[in-house]
């Protein structure tokens, strides 16, 4: 969808909600209800969708209300499904494979994630891809194939350097600074570890990057442990109180529940015992409001390593109490999560199947099979994004039938159905026989073909191939003399796309083409590679071809 298309007072408040989530600041959830409600009063789908994923959004990242955070999202992709935003249904099955990782479910995570990407096929400057390529690494992490993971993380940052308009562009940025520097100390790597410092800190010192980001719990950590790692002890010093005055003081969402359990792992691997006490007693808070059971365990799991450590043999039997207690309810959680999870997503398989078939039909042309108007513009859309990026040719060529009218008058409009059929049968042939050719019926009895990636004689001779095609059928026109039997008329512009170029470009030329048919003997084609005014004479610039 396109803010840009609604009126200023959703403009405005989209300004906002960007702005409260760069910064990740407490009013992001008091404008994402503002904007639904927006949404509801004018009744817009694409709103809705859009409102409610930001709004299950800000959940996740700034409150730890877990219910709020999936009812909206479930809202959200409801919406999208129907209204088609594949971008924003992307980013929901990223949340949704997150919400698995969270509830121990990793393999319906990878599902989520991977039906995530499967959206994300045409997106070519968009950040989606990158943020769960990123979440895809983290499982491939937490399973212990660091490589893997790197290799995930890499995808991701080349991603995410794609569109820096993107709001969190410096926030993802950084974490993937992060996580490469995690992977590296994983493979000993100490060049490399300081390379990602190095990279933090340079973005730290662009002046359109928010500071508060580098108090953002994943910042710090990596910054504190890298440095540790590097034996930069007077930096490290300084990141590590710095955090640990931070992560005792502050609740924490769920996006950061992971990151502060490992801070609280390597407090207790570098003997700061009572920073990570009062670590794990902070954590408390977090969790009995998320009431996530795999957190919990997790927690309870700290718990007894901690006490352990400092022998407090009280403290130590209650985590190990809680330890039991959560074991046995995550077991039970562990098979209704799956088939939450399972269900969740056969219900959206369903719903997947239904909307593609609608789609389907909302850009199929009941007469003739081929591509409407609606699915043209979407196709040539994407193909020429594709020949422009490639810098490969494309050609648009829009045909019709000579003297269909008086074939219509003559014969009625049911035999006028009947010979558009039988035409589009030879341009749907075409195109089954060379996947690079697409047919479409632009209305009335005019069709468009769109050739990727054909030089001129191609084009010509798959162009002729059709003409000719068409003759041999010898559908009578109900003229005599020459025009005995109906015949089609053919223009055609192939080029390398410029950045300007799009559909209209092409068939303001192929127009021009035909309609040079028109003013000469029907039934023959040409072919131009640039714009020209019709009743312009032929010259070395208009390159054509007959």
């Amino acid at each position: 969808m396109r803010i840009e298309d609604y009126d200023l007072d959703v403009q405005r408040l989209n300004r906002e909600l960007m702005t409260a989530r760069s910064s990740m600041s407490g009013s992001f959830i008091n404008i994402c209800n503002r904007l639904l409600r927006k949404a509801k009063a004018v009744d817009d789908i694409n709103l809705l969708g859009y409102a409610y994923y930001y709004l299950a959004d800000a959940y996740y990242q700034i409150s730890t209300n877990y219910r709020r955070f999936n009812t909206n999202l479930l809202k959200a992709i409801e919406y999208l499904q129907q209204c088609g935003d594949y971008e924003h249904l992307a980013r929901c099955y990223n949340l949704l494979g997150i919400d698995a990782m969270n509830h121990g479910t990793k393999e319906p995570a990878l599902d989520f994630f991977y039906a995530g990407l499967k959206y994300c096929e045409n997106m070519h400057e968009s950040v989606v891809p990158g943020i769960i390529r990123y979440n895809i690494g983290q499982i491939y992490y937490d399973n212990g194939d660091v490589k893997e993971a790197l290799s995930h993380i890499r995808a991701a940052y080349r991603d995410i350097r794609k569109n820096k308009k993107e709001s969190l562009y410096y926030r993802n940025v950084l974490f993937c600074y992060c996580f490469e520097a995690d992977c590296y100390m994983q493979l000993d790597k100490r060049e490399s570890v300081a390379k990602c410092l190095e990279g933090i800190a340079k973005i730290e010192a662009d002046l359109r990057c928010s500071r508060d980001y580098f108090l953002d719990v994943p910042i710090l950590d990596i910054r504190m442990r890298a440095n540790h790692y590097l034996g930069r002890m007077e930096e490290y010093q300084a990141y590590s109180d710095k955090l640990s005055y931070l992560i005792q003081k502050n609740k924490y969402p769920l996006d950061n529940m992971e990151d502060i359990f490992r801070i609280c792992r390597f407090f207790m691997e570098t003997g700061r015992l009572n920073e990570a006490i009062g670590t794990i007693k902070n954590i408390e808070r977090s969790l009995d409001d998320l009431n996530i059971t795999n957190l919990k365990l997790q927690a309870a799991s700290l718990r007894v390593q901690l006490y352990e450590r400092v022998d407090d043999s009280r403290e130590k039997g209650k985590a190990l109490e809680d330890f039991y207690k959560y074991s046995m309810l995550q077991n039970k959680e562990i098979i209704s999560n799956y088939k939450f999870f399972s269900g969740i997503r056969k219900k959206l398989s369903e719903i997947e199947k239904e909307n593609t078939l609608l789609q389907k039909q909302a850009e199929t042309d009941p007469l003739t099979g081929l591509g409407n108007r609606l699915a043209l513009n979407k196709f040539a859309d994407v193909a020429f994004d594709n020949a422009y990026n490639r810098r490969t040719l494309l050609a648009v060529e829009i045909l019709d039938v000579d003297n269909f009218k008086h074939y219509n008058d003559t014969y009625g409009h049911p035999a006028g159905d009947e010979c558009l059929k039988k035409i589009a049968s030879q341009i749907a042939r075409i195109s089954r026989d060379n996947p690079r050719i697409h047919g479409f019926r632009y209305g009335g009895d005019e069709f468009v073909i769109i050739y990727e990636s054909l030089r001129d004689d191609q084009v010509m001779n798959y162009a002729d191939n059709l003409r000719s095609a068409v003759a041999s059928m010898q559908i009578e026109s109900g003229l005599a003399g020459s025009e005995e039997y109906l015949s089609i008329s053919q223009g055609i512009r192939n080029s390398v796309p410029l950045e300007t170029n799009k559909l209209w470009d092409y068939m303001y030329a192929a127009d021009n083409a035909l309609y040079e048919v028109k003013g000469g003997k029907k039934g023959e084609i040409v072919l131009l590679h640039k714009t020209q005014v019709a009743d312009m004479p032929r010259n070395d610039d208009t390159d054509s071809q007959t």
